[in-house]
């Protein structure tokens, strides 16, 4: 039983044959599609084409789709929608003048003062209705903070989306990455038989030893629990993603393979003017600096006066006449701002006080944009290259080297330990490949949050 092991082992690390002549190809220049390079014939099972993709198997969603669903039920998008919508709504309130007050007056005390009515006094019955007018220039201004607060609810509204889309993404690709890599081990094991017989011969004929069985059964071990692992870092993933999409159960979540994706014909500069122009976050500083611009400039408006307005009839003989009869009265006020040292000058301070807040502010959000922008496509463009180190360098050169070991093992010219070595090597090699193919769909989705965009040019 324990030959057996030993067996299975060495084809664990072993069966992987060797590039095709299409995964050692020239290297592709920048702007161009990459596919997917995997080591062996896990090429033609695993392997993602960039330059055309199949068709989504029936049953699996693509990400467009776990987009699509994540911006119509994400909960944190839909409050942040809801702010918006209500912001705009606030507007209307600033375009109307205050309500009128309505006034009715029952008087007993001044007909019997003046002694009005003989022996029986008769009340005086008054109804009186007034306007206050503000100044207008008071409403133009509260209607435009209220404008650029709304506008600014708006931009957080799409930062809030673009979050969304990214951290989509991110679930996407880590839940891909972890699902691939299991696969990719899965399918490893499942071609041990074709080493078996190799291993077998060469124990028969003591040409392993007992430390080469030992060492197989722990490579086997730890083949198996790096399958368990990437599956439960799928769960994870598949669970985060759960979350974005606003579902309450995993139902569903079956993924299809990636779109392609071709490399930026855009530079660092490029990057930083798009950020500065489209990050809703940034805009959202900027409505925030124009709605303390227009609170600084209402301030000094509260000086102004703000006039009312009344009418007010008298009854006359048990009733009310007609507009063009009977007694009536009119007046017209307006406010003084006789407090203004400790009232609309502390205002004043106040709004002034908010404006350069606001204005330190925005410099701080544009640097920390600019900043965030370099960073993110400093990372992409890492990612970028990586991806394309390992796919037109270190993975055809380990292979080679396997394929070498594999030949020599079988021939007896190499040991056990160095095959097994060289084995593990191309595994843990490919292990990272995927995680920089991983890398790279985080970096560009991050990017795009940075910009407030798709790059998809």
């Amino acid at each position: 039983m324990w030959r057996y092991s030993v067996g299975i082992l060495l084809l664990v690390m072993l069966a992987v044959p060797a590039f095709s002549a299409e995964t050692s190809g020239p290297v592709k220049k920048q702007g161009s599609v990459r596919p997917l390079v995997l080591a062996g014939s896990q090429a033609a099972t695993l392997a993602v084409d960039r330059v055309a993709m199949p068709a989504a198997a029936e049953g699996k969603v693509a990400l467009k789709d776990f987009l699509e669903e994540a911006l119509k039920n994400n909960p944190r998008l839909k409050a942040a929608q809801y702010r918006a919508a209500a912001a705009r709504a606030r507007v209307g309130i600033f375009r109307y003048i205050p309500d009128p007050e309505l006034e009715y007056e029952y008087d007993k005390i001044t007909p019997a003062a003046i002694g009005m009515g003989g022996g029986k006094v008769r009340p005086m019955k008054t109804i009186a209705v007034s306007q206050e007018i503000p100044f207008p220039t008071k409403i133009f201004m509260r209607q435009k903070s209220a404008q650029r607060e709304a506008n600014a609810l708006e931009q957080e509204y799409k930062e809030v989306e673009r979050t969304v889309i990214k951290e989509v993404k991110e679930a996407y690709a880590k839940l891909y990455l972890n699902r691939r890599k299991a696969a990719y081990l899965k399918d490893t094991l499942s071609l041990m038989s074709q080493f078996v017989e190799v291993t077998n011969k060469k124990y028969a004929v003591s040409k392993a030893g007992q430390q080469d069985v030992l060492r197989a059964q722990v490579e086997y071990s730890r083949l198996y629990n790096s399958v368990v692992l990437y599956e439960q870092e799928a769960r994870i993933a598949g669970d985060w993603l759960v979350s974005l999409l606003g579902r309450q159960d995993g139902v569903g979540i079956d993924i299809s393979d990636p779109e392609p994706m071709s490399d930026l014909n855009l530079q660092e500069a490029d990057i930083v003017a798009l950020a500065k122009k489209g990050r809703p976050e940034l805009k959202s500083v900027r409505e925030r600096l124009e709605k303390a611009r227009a609170d600084s400039a209402l301030s000094k408006q509260e000086f102004l006066p703000d006039v009312t307005l009344k009418y007010k009839r008298e009854e006359v003989d048990g009733k009310f006449s007609r507009l063009d009869q009977g007694q009536w009265a009119g007046s017209i006020g307006i406010n003084v701002p006789l407090w203004f040292w400790g009232k609309q000058l502390a205002g004043v301070r106040e709004a002034q006080a908010d404006f350069a807040a606001a204005q330190a502010d925005y410099a701080a959000a544009e640097n920390a944009a600019v900043f965030e922008a370099k960073s993110a496509f400093a990372r992409y463009e890492a990612a970028r290259q990586l991806v394309e180190v390992y796919e037109t360098g270190i993975l055809p050169q380990a292979n080679a080297a396997v394929n070498t070991a594999r030949r020599a093992y079988a021939a007896g010219t190499m040991s056990f330990t160095d095959t097994i070595d060289a084995m593990r090597s191309l595994r843990d090699l490919q292990m990272e490949y995927f995680a920089a193919v991983a890398e790279l769909q985080v970096t560009k989705a991050d990017l795009e949050r940075m910009v407030g965009g798709d790059l998809d040019i």
